[in-house]
């Protein structure tokens, strides 16, 4: 995703006082959000940031379980027209599916965000920047990442085909990787979204290429199932200092970060999730105000051997409107 005419600023609505997280915004405000899938680590971190900014401002919030089922999500966002939502948030996972009930939330007067989502029927988007394309970021620096530990190196990626937002930073790391130098020699759907199921296809995939360079993972489950594959090779994982398999992934997950630590992973994007689900709430109420930007992009933080010591666990984190990290474009 390219953005143009960014700005750069605190998420303080117009006329709020951020030490009372309330003023310019509407109490009793209901809001619902459609969750690709509530049992992912940094789902459960989104949605706690949600809750305590909407609980700062008197909002009543509530998540849905699309458990990876477009179906499930049609549901979820059925049930949330029917309890008359003031707005509605949704992670798309087949838009194909999806944009009916998009229109039909339109049609009652309901407003749809889309995360990492955009499309027919989306009147606004977060982004979290780990999910964007956009040129010298995430995909671009773990592209230089894997290029500098193994220049002309050989590379696996793992996803979750068919979900959209994955696919595209897929492509957009595949691209990175190859105007890097790179060789993308195989890809992966992990189906499972477990790290038990990348481990599987890895482990198998180094049978077939066992000269490989890199393990590039969607998300931290499979990063960390890949990684398991990589040291049962008789492998070591590169660690910023050694000549290993670069292995990374994205959500910031705690067994990630332990992994980081301890030499498992080289590195995991984190998403800064809590954030996310505080400047989804702002979000939210710009949109209610007809003030929203199109596309709002959360910045996110790589974590690696040479930056975990910084790194601060999502419960820890205090978190302000005012304190938010981001740019906006129309």
């Amino acid at each position: 995703m390219a953005l143009t005419g960014c700005s750069t600023g605190s998420a303080t609505p117009a006329g709020a006082d951020p030490a009372s997280g309330v003023a310019g915004f509407e109490p009793g405000t209901k809001f619902g959000f459609a969750a690709p899938v509530a049992a992912q680590p940094g789902q459960q971190q989104f949605d706690a940031g949600a809750q305590a900014a909407a609980a700062s401002v008197g909002w009543d919030y509530t998540m849905y379980d699309s458990n990876l089922n477009p179906s499930t999500q049609i549901s979820n966002i059925t049930t949330m027209i029917q309890q008359q939502m003031d707005v509605i948030g949704s992670w798309t996972l087949d838009p194909g599916a999806t944009v009916g009930i998009y229109k039909q939330a339109e049609a009652a007067g309901i407003p749809v965000i889309g995360v990492n989502s955009e499309g027919e029927g989306i009147q606004a988007t977060l982004w979290q920047e780990s999910s964007t394309c956009a040129p010298g970021g995430p995909m671009e620096q773990s592209a230089a990442l894997y290029a500098e530990a193994h220049p002309g190196g050989q590379i696996i990626t793992v996803g979750l085909d068919g979900v959209p937002s994955i696919d595209s930073v897929v492509k957009c790391f595949t691209d990175a990787a190859t105007a890097a130098g790179l060789t993308v020699v195989s890809h992966v759907s992990n189906t499972t979204d477990q790290a038990a199921g990348a481990q599987r296809l890895v482990a198998d995939l180094l049978t077939r290429f066992p000269e490989v360079d890199g393990v590039w993972a969607y998300n931290d489950a499979s990063a960390l199932g890949a990684s398991a594959a990589v040291m049962a090779a008789g492998k070591t994982v590169y660690d910023m200092s050694n000549d290993g398999v670069v292995v990374t992934g994205t959500n910031g997950d705690a067994d990630a970060v332990t992994a980081v630590r301890e030499g498992r992973l080289t590195g995991t994007w984190d998403p800064n999730n809590p954030q996310a689900g505080w400047l989804f709430v702002w979000l939210a109420n710009e949109v209610l105000k007809g003030t929203a930007p199109a596309s709002t992009v959360l910045k996110s933080t790589f974590v690696t051997k040479e930056s975990v010591d910084e790194y601060v666990p999502p419960a820890d984190r205090q978190i302000t409107f005012d304190a938010l990290d981001y740019t906006t474009s129309n």
